[in-house]
């Protein structure tokens, strides 16, 4: 069975699809007031697992979503948006890097919401948030990153604990305005730089993305890491 927290900011406009989630075999919580308390951190970890799926209903606006898709995605769930709205290759690749696993028809047939709630659930487990241990900062120079790689990270770096949104990362990279171009190599690079601080055992989320803000370093992170002489800095141009 799967468990469901549905969000909303009106229940009663839930009924038919709820009754359509039961159907189909699910445990089905639906809830408005975990909108703002979800937002506000209030809501205990063990009670965010005992849920495998959360789906924000249309009735939450896109700004909001964003913000619930970042509060949430640190926790083992799927994120689904239920939307009648048709979302271009660009949106979707940005909503997917924010965090979101996929969207769902506001209006489905059962067969066609049955398919698409079909997904691996994460196991669920009795959530223990224990403090991380003290590390040892590390030199951003130390690190075996690219040219490009080092850079965005000693931008972001720079900027601490402010997002630094892609148009200006844009400039500060490769001193160029924002275009499709440069928009889809910072994607990139940004993945790339997250996936090799992961490989060097960065604790954390390592890298946030916020809709509409942009890209900073998440607080632990910028606290595992220092700037010392860039002069120095090791740099490998094999990805």
């Amino acid at each position: 069975m799967t468990r469901i927290l549905l969000l909303t900011k009106n229940i009663f406009n839930e009924d038919s699809f709820e009754k359509q989630l039961r159907q189909l075999g699910n445990e089905v919580f639906t809830s408005a007031s975990l909108v703002e308390g979800i937002l506000c951190d209030l809501v205990p970890d063990n009670f965010l697992s005992m849920y495998h799926q959360v789906i924000f209903s249309e009735t939450i606006d896109t700004k909001e979503v964003a913000s619930l898709v970042s509060c949430l995605k640190r926790h083992a769930l799927i994120l689904l948006r239920k939307t009648d709205e048709h979302l271009n290759e660009k949106q979707t690749f940005e909503w997917k890097e924010l965090g979101l696993t996929d969207w769902i028809d506001c209006h489905p047939t059962l067969e066609t919401l049955r398919d698409q709630l079909t997904y691996d659930q994460p196991e669920l487990v009795n959530t223990v948030v224990l403090p991380f241990p003290p590390r040892k900062s590390i030199d951003i120079s130390s690190l075996p990153l690219s040219i490009a790689e080092s850079k965005l990270l000693t931008i972001l770096y720079q900027h601490q604990k402010v997002f630094a949104s892609r148009e200006a990362l844009c400039i500060e990279m490769w001193g160029k305005p924002k275009t499709n171009s440069t928009m889809s190599q910072l994607s990139t690079l940004v993945s790339k730089l997250k996936r090799k601080l992961e490989e060097y055992d960065l604790t954390g989320e390592i890298i946030e993305t916020s809709w509409g803000q942009g890209y900073r370093l998440e607080e632990q992170t910028y606290q595992q890491l220092h700037v010392g002489n860039t002069d120095k800095m090791l740099v490998h141009e094999v990805e």
